[in-house]
């Protein structure tokens, strides 16, 4: 008699279930399997080979029609399996997937099933949110665990409402809300990020912490649906996971039989979308599905982040997306490959002067700047996309600079970094970036004072809301062009115009959609990577605040849309340029004008040899 597998198990219950659907037998032929099983040493190392085994052969699930059935793998399902068979624990997989396709009942019971067959087993899965938390472990774990046959359950305690542990095996697994705390006390093989793109903490910062549990050889799977372009889609463009995608139509039961979905369908996009489903090899009763679906969304996008047929739309149509998707991410492709700019930053020598005072004391000192040099440095923070832009007369002299404006985002309480925007006052297209995540206040404003230098004394509005230290150092380093806003002063009941940009309610509103529509018209003025992806998952909240995304950043588009209010007030047109030679001249021989060179003729006067 050949020895029986885990596999002819499978496969009898499944002929058995087919056959009869009865929860009442297959229950008893589940007690006879878990006995054949631990009766025998060959099945017993197959399962401790391969706990998830124990899944098909044992397992029951409750599925969406609210029925108890046996727990046999759908298409997905048993793809992925396929996939940890083949690529093992290498490295994390990223699962992007439509709604209700099983993963969370997967790996949930591939959790469950390692827990009670392998000794010190600590595995452990993360939630987006409470609710969710509890629907985990009460209706995918403990519902499972209290069907199987006493045979198969461990000697167990429920030590928490969230968390099975068994003591003889010293195993447990446990689920949890995702938060930058979670895990750094356990030790874990095993770890399951759930519906990762919805945390509400940052990913990096979750990393951080459970990144010190996790040993070499866990398995680690982020598994979502697509939440707009935050963190988690940073970690999908990263490389560092196995990618899965799968389509919706790939889950079996999303079919339909009322085709009237398909016979009444008017809608342009869905017909085209319709006819691409169909290019794919959907058949009537997918089509009808996904147009019944279709037809019930009041917001007709929703279908392309919850049954998306690739991961950019999933990426693109999901987060309610303040900026256009699709023209930022073609702006990402039109600049992929295209240089950056130069980067570095400045250097430059500050020095103290003294003031005297009418007695000739020393009444105060004077900061100053001089000497400021650009420095090429790929460890720089700053990127000088163009250089500032100038006219010149036929002789090549410099006759119009043109204008520029900044704006400045500081860190505010310290998640964020410092950055600036630097944009050509006559065209809004953005001409340098700055963005450090750590630097001194007073260090910030002074590379601002540079940058400001540099592009013809560029008018700078930096944020107020958390510091006046930049705007006051820049100040104190009389810098000569400071964006100036209006403030009711209490006291005087006056309107005072004072330096800096407050970002209110009210204001952050003006500018960002101010930003949207010019990026709207035209795509081209921004051409800085790092600000093109924070526009991706730059959203419009719950509360109509516009906002980054949970796990993003907005340091780069504040600033940007900053620069574009300072731009407003700021020189519109090419500004005459006077020359540092001229200041010399004056500066060291006495005043020029007393001096004849030759005809006055304008910026074009010259003289030679021959007419002295």
């Amino acid at each position: 008699m050949s020895t029986i597998t885990i596999a002819d198990i499978i496969a009898k219950r499944k002929a058995r279930w087919a056959e009869r659907h009865d929860l009442a037998f297959d229950t008893e032929l589940v007690r006879a399997a878990a006995r054949l099983i631990l009766s025998s040493d060959s099945l017993v190392a197959e399962v401790r080979a391969r706990p998830y085994l124990l899944i098909e052969a044992c397992f029951h699930i409750v599925d969406k029609k609210r029925d108890t059935v046996p727990f046999f793998f759908n298409d997905v399902q048993r793809d992925f399996i396929a996939q940890y068979e083949r690529y093992g624990t290498d490295k994390p997989y990223f699962i992007l997937k439509g709604r209700q396709q099983g993963f969370t009942s997967l790996i949930t019971a591939m959790q469950l099933a390692a827990a009670i067959t392998t000794p010190n087993f600590a595995g452990m899965t993360l939630a987006d949110k409470a609710d969710n938390t509890r629907a985990i472990f009460n209706d995918k774990a403990r519902m499972v665990y209290e069907r199987l046959p006493d045979l198969l359950k461990p000697t167990e305690r429920f030590n928490s409402k969230n968390e099975l542990f068994f003591d003889k095996l010293n195993a447990s697994w446990r689920v949890s809300t995702a938060t930058e705390q979670v895990g750094r006390s356990r030790t874990l093989n095993f770890v399951h990020f759930s519906e990762v793109a919805f945390y509400a903490c940052p990913l990096s910062s979750l990393q951080k912490g459970i990144g010190e549990a996790i040993t070499a050889d866990a398995f680690r799977i982020y598994e979502t649906t697509a939440n707009g372009f935050n963190e988690a889609k940073d970690l999908w463009d990263s490389g560092a996971c196995h990618n899965i995608f799968y389509e919706w139509w790939r889950t079996a039961e999303y079919r339909c039989t009322d085709y009237s979905y398909l016979e009444n369908a008017a809608d342009p996009w869905l017909l085209a979308r319709l006819a691409l489903l169909t290019e794919k090899g959907l058949d009537r009763e997918q089509l009808a599905w996904y147009a019944r679906k279709y037809a019930g969304y009041l917001d007709k996008s929703t279908i392309k982040q919850e049954y998306p047929c690739s991961p950019d739309e999933a990426f693109i149509s999901s987060g309610a997306s303040v900026f256009d998707g699709e023209l930022v991410s073609n702006r990402l492709v039109e600049l992929s490959g295209v240089p950056a700019g130069r980067r570095g930053y400045f250097t430059y020598k500050k020095i103290e002067v003294p003031i005297k005072a009418p007695d000739g004391s020393i009444a105060d000192h004077e900061l100053v700047i001089s000497d400021i040099a650009w420095v090429d440095s790929p460890e720089g923070y700053i990127t000088l996309h163009e250089e500032p832009r100038v006219k010149r007369n036929a002789r090549g002299d410099v006759t119009h600079q043109c204008p520029y404006a900044i704006g400045g985002d500081t860190a505010g309480s310290g998640i964020d970094a410092y950055t600036a925007k630097v944009v050509d006052g006559m065209t809004g297209y953005t001409v340098a970036t700055l963005r450090q995540q750590r630097i001194d206040e007073d260090l910030y404003a002074e590379q601002l004072y540079c940058l400001g230098k540099h592009y013809h004394e560029a008018i700078i509005a930096v944020e107020t809301n958390y510091s006046r230290v930049p705007v006051l150092h820049l100040e104190r380093l009389g810098y000569p062009n400071l964006y100036m806003r209006e403030r009711y002063d209490r006291a005087t009941k006056e309107l005072t115009r004072v330096p800096g940009f407050e970002t209110t309610r009210q204001s952050k509103h003006v500018i960002v959609w101010e930003l949207v529509r010019l990026f709207r018209e035209n795509p081209e003025i921004e051409c800085d990577v790092p600000t093109l992806k924070e526009m991706q998952s730059f959203v419009k909240r719950d509360n109509g605040e516009p906002a980054a995304s949970a796990g993003a950043h907005d340091d780069l588009v504040m600033a940007l849309a900053i620069a574009h209010a300072a731009r407003e007030q700021g020189a519109r047109d090419w500004q005459p340029y006077e020359g540092e030679e001229d200041h010399f001249l004056e500066e060291n021989f006495g005043d020029s004008g007393s001096v004849s060179f030759g005809a006055s003729t304008g910026n074009d006067a010259y003289f030679g040899w021959d007419e002295m």
